[in-house]
């Protein structure tokens, strides 16, 4: 889930972008059209991402991948799943492979969307639907700063996202908003800075790419029901402090997603976990999208800053 958190959840990293999906060691691979899209209850209509699968074994070019000639429709859904709108997408001269809805229209929460692309006659038309999350609140922050493993934690209190048939499920991420080397939690200093002494800490060479998988955390899928739940069906989720790296200020994201992120995130945790498999070479993988390969899924999401205050009494 690489993109959609390091852009505070706008926006996925897809697999399938990067790899063609082979499960033999020989190769005979055939390009797919391969979308991506993430719509955010409350926010515009977002970007759609189309491009065409590569072998498992080439050198990934995504300007080269990119298809820059479909039509790209979206169509908000009735109840019995027809299209009551459709909006029309428009290419996005600036990025290869990206287009942008013609018009400004929020995408609203507890409603259907399909995504519909037509990449030209050597290709079937290529579709996606998902069921956005409802939005919800944060009621109140615990607190707007507070220490360093101050064993009350940082908490949120926010309404219940509703999502028929299944309980919520939810990503916490964690970004740093200014990462530097003097605001390294000091655990966090010895993993990066290896044999140096954080009293020298002014000799140190550095760059923010030393960071790099520090600036953003994000959880695995979480039910609601392993958070605190309140009989007024509002919920209270604590910061874990193992994902804090820097002291200062932190932007805490909470948001519920639809089944296609959830699955797309349950198979990415698994080829992060361990396996021998190269990034987008899990065979089989789940996906939502009919005649082609990616995925359009969609989010609710609320966001507070936090100052992570150091604890040096």
């Amino acid at each position: 889930m690489k993109r959609l958190m390091k852009t505070s959840l706008y926006a996925l990293a897809v697999l399938f972008v990067i790899s063609g999906c082979e499960t033999e060691s020989g190769s005979n691979h055939e390009p797919e059209i391969v979308v991506e899209s993430y719509l955010v209850a409350g926010q515009p209509l977002p970007q759609v991402w189309v491009h065409l699968s590569e072998d498992k074994d080439a050198v990934y070019v995504s300007n080269a991948l990119a298809v820059n000639d479909a039509q790209v429709t979206i169509h908000l859904l009735d109840a019995a799943g027809q299209t009551e709108k459709a909006f029309e997408y428009v290419r996005a001269l600036d990025v290869p492979g990206a287009y942008s809805a013609a018009q400004t229209q929020l995408v609203e929460g507890g409603r259907s969307y399909r995504l519909e692309v037509d990449a030209g006659p050597a290709f079937d038309k290529v579709s996606a639907q998902t069921l956005v999350p409802t939005l919800f609140d944060l009621i109140a922050p615990s607190s707007e700063a507070i220490e360093y493993k101050d064993p009350a934690q940082y908490s949120m209190l926010v309404t219940q996202s509703k999502f028929e048939d299944r309980q919520g499920i939810f990503v916490f991420t964690m970004e740093a908003l200014k990462p530097t080397i003097y605001n390294l939690i000091p655990t966090y200093f010895e993993f990066i800075f290896e044999g140096e002494d954080i009293e020298d800490i002014d000799s140190i060479e550095w760059t923010t790419e030393d960071f790099e998988g520090l600036l953003i955390f994000s959880s695995q899928p979480i039910f609601e029901g392993n958070y605190e739940v309140f009989p007024d069906e509002t919920l209270r989720v604590k910061l874990p402090w193992f994902a804090v790296p820097f002291f200062g200020p932190l932007k805490v994201t909470m948001s519920a997603i639809d089944d296609n992120l959830f699955d797309f995130q349950r198979y990415q945790l698994v080829q992060q976990g361990g396996s021998t498999l190269s990034p987008g070479e899990i065979p089989n993988v789940v996906d939502n999208v009919e005649n082609g390969r990616g995925i359009f899924g969609s989010m609710a999401q609320v966001s507070h800053t936090v100052e992570i205050l150091r604890n040096d009494r």
